[in-house]
């Protein structure tokens, strides 16, 4: 019996995709399936240029201090901060006065907020921050 060769013609060789698109669209329905569309909740800070900073002499400034174990002081006096607001209004009666909150590297970010929150309520219109270490 002679044996027949098959011509190249005839041997076509077919790659079936129907099975790596299926995996491929798989992966992207899990990944949009997973992903997370959060909005993360946060403090808004206008950070200024460095050029934009007045002078000390320009500008006179009320400066709260926030130490590394959490005291809030006012010059060098020690107040709490519910008095934050009390102080801010009254020393903003006098003119147009920036607020700044000088905070230590290790103070605690709750207790930062806290006080910035409570010059705002205060009517402070200008409030800036340092970190100290």
């Amino acid at each position: 019996m002679p044996r027949r060769r098959l011509a190249e013609d005839d041997a076509e060789t077919e790659i079936n995709l129907s099975p790596m698109i299926d995996c491929i669209f798989i992966l992207l329905i899990f990944f949009i399936v997973t992903t997370v569309f959060v909005q993360e909740k946060g403090l808004r800070v206008n950070k200024p240029d460095a050029a934009a900073i007045p002078s000390a002499e320009e500008k006179s400034n009320l400066m709260i201090e926030i130490t590394a174990n959490n005291k809030v002081l006012l010059g060098s006096r020690e107040i709490g901060v519910a008095e934050v607001v009390e102080r801010v209004q009254s020393s903003l009666s006098d003119g147009d006065e920036a607020v700044v909150i000088r905070a230590h590297e290790r103070a605690d970010h709750g207790t930062f907020v806290l006080v910035w929150d409570a010059a705002r309520r205060a009517g402070a219109e200008q409030l800036t921050f340092s970190t100290v270490n």
